[in-house]
């Protein structure tokens, strides 16, 4: 009895000290935010999704760190958010100050060895996600494709900005697997402009334009039946477009589901953000901290649904799982799913 009480109370002099250098630990990073600014930065250009999101997170998100830094958005759009990631790699502050925007879709790029295989994905430090999300091909009224049957029998021109985006790797690889005839043009700076060139009758669509996004930047079109939507790729469709089929339901066989599952499942981390490689456990833990309370307090979702983003958030330690699970993708697999991104 008397050797139990011993071992218990050394247990409890080795956990007071613990306790108090933790204490002391969320003290200092609290103080060292006090003052300071957090940059929130967003592979894209302004008007789009990502710009959305990223600027509500913004709004909000500081009030919830310890010492209420300020915030501030920077827009590195470039490779289809490429840039963005290869600057949160290699140069952005390892202090937690700054706070990137990183596409699940660079990610899984980078883990088939298409782009950036350089990054290790997993060494970046997850903070959370906003959403989830499907992506949408969508049509002009005067282009006359209504359904998937007609973009299977169909030549068709679509916008997308760079190779590394969703824009080109979810229509090319639908028309690798399921045999639909879109042709990409590249080069387009965002959704506005791809979404202006279909106006004009210059494009008869696109891909790549998440469902959240459509329905909040594009819902005037939406409504009138200027811009109709044919597909949504993801794992689960949008509650708000259940009437637009999901891509998956045009496999015919357990191989073409598998490739365009493996290509689609980049849709549960949607609206993902990290810090880069080496920023102290202590901020980083007030950081996740700031991100799960930001996505439930009463005025960010009062904002959300006044500028129309879906918020389903996945935290810091989901959204690192995701990314685990992609990198451990199955061999044979990930040539495929490669084979179906590059065509």
């Amino acid at each position: 009895m008397t050797r139990v009480y011993y071992i218990l109370r050394n247990s409890l002099y080795l956990l007071i000290p613990m306790a108090a250098m933790a204490a002391t630990s969320c003290a200092h990073a609290a103080d060292f935010y006090a003052g300071k600014q957090v940059k929130i930065i967003i592979g894209s250009n302004v008007g789009g999704g990502y710009d959305r999101y990223g600027r509500l997170l913004a709004h909000h998100i500081g009030k919830f760190i310890p010492g209420k830094p300020s915030t501030v958005v920077l827009n590195m759009p470039g490779a289809g958010g490429l840039k963005s990631v290869q600057y949160a790699y290699g140069v952005a502050a390892k202090d937690g100050t700054e706070i990137i925007n990183i596409r699940a879709s660079n990610a899984l790029d980078s883990v088939l060895g298409i782009r950036g295989g350089k990054m290790d994905f997993t060494k970046f430090i997850w903070i959370g996600s906003m959403a989830s999300d499907t992506d949408i091909c969508l049509f002009s009224k005067a282009s006359g494709i209504r359904s998937f049957q007609d973009i299977l029998t169909q030549d068709s021109t679509i916008g997308g900005t760079g190779k590394g985006a969703q824009a080109f790797s979810f229509p090319n690889a639908i028309n690798n697997v399921l045999g639909t005839k879109m042709k990409i043009i590249l080069g387009y700076k965002g959704t506005g402009d791809r979404v202006l060139s279909i106006e004009r009758g210059e494009l008869k669509g696109s891909c790549g334009i998440n469902g959240s996004t459509f329905l909040s930047v594009l819902s005037r079109q939406y409504k009138e039946v200027t811009l109709i939507p044919v597909l949504q790729s993801g794992l689960k469709a949008n509650p708000l477009l259940k009437d637009v089929p999901l891509t998956i339901s045009y496999a015919k066989t357990d191989e073409q589901r598998s490739i365009l599952e493996g290509v689609f499942s980049q849709m549960e981390i949607a609206r993902p953000y990290a810090g880069p490689p080496g920023v102290p456990a202590n901020r980083i833990s007030l950081l996740r901290k700031a991100f799960d309370a930001t996505m439930v307090d009463d005025a960010f979702l009062k904002e959300a649904k006044k500028v129309k983003v879906d918020i389903s958030p996945i935290d810091g330690a989901g959204v690192e799982a995701v990314i685990e699970k992609m990198t451990r993708m199955p061999a044979e697999l990930r040539k495929k799913v490669r084979a179906a991104i590059e065509g």
